[in-house]
């Protein structure tokens, strides 16, 4: 079923309501908590307290969980501002478009969200960690805000404007995943969730199935360029990419395989030699294939040179390697069936 959501033509609003936005900003309130929102019949959703309360002026509507408790949202919201990448990612992989987005810069998006992501308003500066620019959200009159409590959003403000509905991503193993759930249990699109579910599931295993002997001989090892000199950061069958290998029939060499429940640790690149027993290496890398991040500091390291998957040629690289959604673990997936290929070759 997909998804009826839409994106406004434009950035304007109405005579009126640009009147009560720049009211509001005279009047220091969306700085100071937005509290003056609910006597302009703006004002909306559950509280931190986990009472379930109804949005001012809206129709029917459904009580969805969160991190701050039941939360009454509407039963069909139209106009929805996302908070970060996983709920903008599950909607437009449920063929939803919000009508705000949080933007970190274009380069964080991935390649098929960029022309959706383009035309969409965005409620950040464009910077990594940036702050969400409440007035912005205001001027959208969203129906239903989204977010994660991994980016803690000004949940306060945000609860003054519309229902506000925090997914508990700090607790989540696949948050890939699990957002995606989250996400379309608050817009009421079980539906087109579990169409993606079964078309991942089923990829999943056919992979498994039809590349049964390689698997069943190589092993691999998981890591990611990292952002600190000297370092690189390795991934194992606990981390959101590593289940997703482990779901299509990876086997993980001795290095991610000790990384253990965490998911993922730092290394230093005196303890590249760990990684020798590898039959192969996955690796983040950006929409070129080169090795995303300080990459190419590790690659060019001597003793990452001596590697047997390196002298092999067995690097294979992926932008899906982070994934934020359903459409970025078929990614994942189909970097792996490639990599199986050129393998089998």
């Amino acid at each position: 079923m997909s998804a009826t959501l839409t994106t406004p033509p434009d950035l304007k609003v109405d005579e009126e309501f640009a009147r009560i936005v720049n009211e509001l900003t005279r009047r220091g309130l969306l700085a100071g908590g937005l509290a003056g929102l609910a006597g302009l019949g703006l004002a909306a959703c559950g509280g931190s307290d986990g009472k379930k309360r109804a949005p001012s002026g809206s129709g029917p509507t459904r009580t969805v969980s969160s991190v701050n408790g039941a939360i009454a949202v509407p039963a069909n919201p139209t106009r929805v501002v996302t908070l970060d990448g996983f709920t903008m990612a599950a909607m437009f992989d449920l063929g939803a478009a919000p009508v705000g987005v949080y933007s970190a810069g274009e380069q964080y998006v991935e390649p098929q969200f960029v022309e959706r992501w383009r035309r969409i308003p965005k409620i950040s500066d464009g910077t990594v960690g940036g702050a969400v620019d409440l007035e912005k959200v205001v001027a959208l009159r969203p129906d239903l805000i989204l977010g994660i409590d991994g980016q803690k959003p000004p949940y306060e403000q945000l609860k003054a404007i519309a229902p506000t509905v925090i997914l508990p991503f700090n607790a989540s193993n696949a948050p890939w995943r699990d957002m995606a759930q989250d996400t379309a249990t608050a817009l009421g699109q079980a539906d087109a969730l579990a169409a993606l579910r079964k078309r991942y599931t089923e990829r999943a295993a056919g992979i498994k199935t039809t590349y049964a002997d390689q698997l069943g001989k190589l092993r691999w090892n998981l890591l990611q360029g990292g952002f600190d000199n000297g370092q690189f950061w390795l991934y194992g069958a606990a981390s959101p990419v590593g289940g997703i290998l482990a779901d299509a029939g990876v086997k993980f060499a001795d290095a991610s395989q000790a990384v253990g429940t965490t998911g993922q640790q730092s290394m230093s690149y005196e303890t590249i030699g760990k990684l020798q027993n590898a039959d192969a290496i996955f690796y983040y890398a950006t929409n070129t294939g080169a090795p995303a991040n300080l990459g190419p500091q590790l690659f060019a390291q001597p003793l990452w040179k001596t590697l047997s998957a390196v002298t092999a040629d067995h690097l294979y690289g992926t932008i899906y390697f982070l994934p934020s959604g359903y459409s970025d673990a078929l990614g994942v997936l189909d970097a792996l069936e490639a990599a199986l290929k050129k393998l089998a070759a």
